[in-house]
């Protein structure tokens, strides 16, 4: 684990229904930091956070969190060591509002987190996505795929978490509303909140991460400061025919 390191990943080897996936995959983020996991449909982004929260089963590898090891923890635990994870598929609750999403994390791991003031954490999540601040009594259902995105990233920021882990947030969205959501992304590691990132389309990322890092058959196969990566032949070539994962 380097000794700056918030999230230490070593050698995660993390499998889907029994089915290895991931192989030897190491990953950091520092405090503060944002880096960016890019790969094409299928590559094991997913499968590496699913890894880092508990939720695949591993075969093999070392996730340390502020220097204790979660894999050692059930998969309820995760959140309240300071996670917040927006997965790939949302999964919001239908049937209600977006502001009772934004308080659902804090029901139910606030103590443990020692979230006194939900009133206010609640505030200051719709102060960082005002685009959902009149959309506050809304049901999920009845967003656009934009604003769910955001509903999803917001609730899990309702935990104010060291570490915010988004998959694939930006994925299947129009031009502008990436380039909005971008900037709350933005915003949100300027509060010093770390982030770590994935996405299949490589140009998404570059310009609001520190760190970037490549995966391809489960494998991580580059890294290192995102200007740098992109530029080279073989990441480019990589990147050719990215789609959704």
């Amino acid at each position: 684990m380097s000794a700056d390191s918030l999230l230490s990943v070593r050698g995660l080897d993390a499998a889907v229904e029994g089915f290895q996936v991931t192989e030897d995959v190491d990953l950091d983020v520092a405090a503060g930091e944002a880096v960016g996991l890019v790969g094409r449909n299928g590559a094991g982004k997913t499968t590496t956070f699913r890894g880092v929260m508990g939720l695949a089963d591993l075969f093999a590898g070392s996730v340390r969190f502020k220097g204790e090891e979660l894999t050692e923890l059930r998969p309820e635990v995760v959140p309240m060591r300071g996670i917040g994870y927006q997965p790939e598929d949302r999964k919001l609750f239908t049937g209600m509002t977006v502001e009772e999403n934004f308080r659902l994390p804090i029901w139910s791991v606030g103590d443990a987190r020692g979230l006194d003031d939900e009133d206010a954490i609640v505030e200051e999540v719709f102060d960082v996505l005002d685009e959902l601040d009149d959309r506050r009594d809304a049901l999920v259902e009845n967003l656009s795929g934009g604003q769910a995105k955001m509903v999803a990233i917001g609730r899990a920021l309702a935990l104010q978490p060291d570490l915010l882990i988004l998959d694939e947030p930006l994925e299947g969205l129009a031009p502008i509303v990436v380039e909005n959501l971008k900037g709350y992304i933005e915003e949100i590691n300027d509060q010093g909140i770390a982030v770590l990132i994935a996405e299949s389309n490589v140009t998404h990322v570059p310009d609001i991460v520190d760190q970037l890092y490549v995966i391809e058959r489960g494998e991580v196969v580059d890294s290192g400061p995102p200007d740098e990566v992109v530029e080279k032949p073989d990441v480019q070539r990589l990147m050719q025919g990215s789609g959704v994962e």
